[in-house]
């Protein structure tokens, strides 16, 4: 049985790169369904497959059988009522990866959606999805084949509020919104996003659903910090801590993942590195792993409760944020803000270069990335490569402060005693990224203050104001 490695987005119309392309279309029935698993029969142009998937989210496992035609249509009138049509569309992302875009027909007319598979899970989560594939809707059961095709499509998101709509969920501010109401809607699809991937998991899809909600409260507080001026010093610091220690309640055996797959991706650089050390080391991690994953799993309906009851209670506090200002002033002084306070962390870390130095920069740089996505509509073809140049800093960084845990648990293990290969293995790989990290940056902060922010502003101008 095979692990498939998927997320999936939510398109407003089918995109521009479908132009001139040849899809393929698809029909699909349901012989039955249960809690996480389903059993499908699929037509794809000569083909007749019977496939049995597993599970929700991220993470599934897939079983794939062909079908003799005879066999498929004899069977297929079981299907009544559990029923779906499409046209697939491949569109290239780069890197080896590409989007399987769906263009739904019959009842489901309007809807697309695009799924992304990847080969292995750090690649999932290094993935930066280009604007065009709007919002993330990876787990939400909803916009699965098998929801659409028993109980038809959700409401469509709402751009401007219209009654009986579910609002978009979207990280961007749009056109046709006032800024403060698109703070307000980003922040509380946030909130929700977290509450749903947290509420009435499976057990086996807990690591999944931990680690989606704890991005959604990184996003959330990178809003925060975008409007704190706005929000006011008290209300900003409340709302700060409160998603801050949700987001440590959920920590843990993530945490212990990351170790791990870091030591892997070290010794696939380096493989002049002692094996048996490695294979011991590693097998301390996973055991740690398992164990702490066990620990968590024993607690985690307080765990998960108790961050529930933090957000919810977050969730509902939202409207009452005082938001009043609709203009570039909403947003100036907190991008502004993570844009100098970065510069600042750069010039340290170039006269310091220390693991603490680099961890600080690293944050500020995430403030950075998260709020130009935010306000990335304003001129996206500008805008983009900045976006894209954050998110390149924030992932070289973020590796380096991966392998500054690794040589922190390294040192705490005096029964490893073939080390040295290791510590100098960390070391000249830190030094690698850090010195790519600096010539991005050095790019990425190359504006002074000013006139960054004067920057943004013509665009902000140019989309909202003019």
């Amino acid at each position: 049985m095979a692990a498939e490695i998927e997320r999936k987005f939510l398109l407003d119309e089918p995109p521009k790169p479908l132009a001139g392309r040849t899809g393929k279309r698809i029909e699909q029935g349901y012989l039955a369904c249960a809690d996480s698993v389903e059993v499908r029969l699929r037509k794809e142009e000569n083909r007749r497959l019977l496939t049995v998937k597993r599970g929700h989210g991220e993470v599934r496992e897939e079983v794939e059988l062909p079908l003799d035609a005879r066999v498929f249509e004899a069977i297929w009138p079981l299907t009544e009522s559990r029923r779906l049509r499409k046209t697939r569309y491949l569109v290239p992302l780069g890197e080896g990866l590409e989007a399987e875009v769906d263009v739904y027909a019959g009842d489901l007319v309007g809807l697309v959606t695009a799924e992304v598979e990847f080969g292995f899970e750090r690649q999932s989560r290094d993935f930066q999805p280009p604007s065009w594939l709007g919002e993330e809707v990876t787990g939400d059961r909803r916009y699965s084949n098998r929801s659409l095709a028993l109980a038809g499509a959700p409401p469509k998101p709402a751009e401007n509020g219209k009654q009986g709509a579910m609002p978009s969920r979207a990280y961007r501010l749009k056109a046709k919104e006032s800024p403060s109401e698109g703070v307000r809607r980003i922040a509380l699809g946030r909130t929700e996003k977290a509450l749903e991937r947290l509420q009435e998991v499976d057990r086996d899809e807990l690591a999944g659903a931990i680690h989606g909600a704890r991005k959604d409260l990184k996003k959330l507080r990178g809003l925060l910090r975008l409007v704190r001026a706005e929000l006011g010093k008290k209300t900003f610091k409340a709302e700060n801590r409160r998603y801050r220690d949700a987001g440590r309640l959920l920590s843990g055996s993530r945490d212990a993942e990351v170790k791990l797959e870091t030591l892997l991706a070290l010794r696939h650089r380096f493989d002049d590195l002692p094996t048996a050390t490695a294979e011991r080391w590693a097998g301390m991690l996973e055991t740690e792993r398992d164990e702490l994953t066990a620990a968590i799993r024993a607690e985690d309906q307080a765990r998960i409760a108790k961050a529930t009851e933090a957000i919810a209670a977050g969730r509902a506090e939202i409207q009452g944020w005082s938001l009043s200002t609709d203009s570039w002033a909403l947003v100036e002084a907190g991008l502004s803000r993570s844009y100098r306070d970065g510069r600042t962390a750069l010039k340290r870390v170039q006269a310091d270069g220390s693991a603490e130095r680099v961890h600080q920069w690293r944050k500020r740089a995430k403030d950075l990335w998260y709020q130009l996505r935010i306000v990335e509509e304003a001129w996206p073809e500008l805008l983009g490569t900045t976006v894209d140049q954050a998110h390149e800093l924030t992932e070289l960084l973020g590796d380096h402060h991966d392998l500054a845990v690794l040589a922190e648990d390294l040192g705490g293990r005096p029964e490893l005693v073939d080390r040295a290969p290791f510590e100098a293995a960390i070391a000249e790989r830190q030094e690698q990224l850090l010195a790519a990290a600096i010539e991005l940056g050095v790019q990425l902060y190359a504006e002074k203050p000013k006139a960054f922010r004067r920057r943004i502003k013509r665009y902000w101008r140019a989309w909202r104001e003019v």
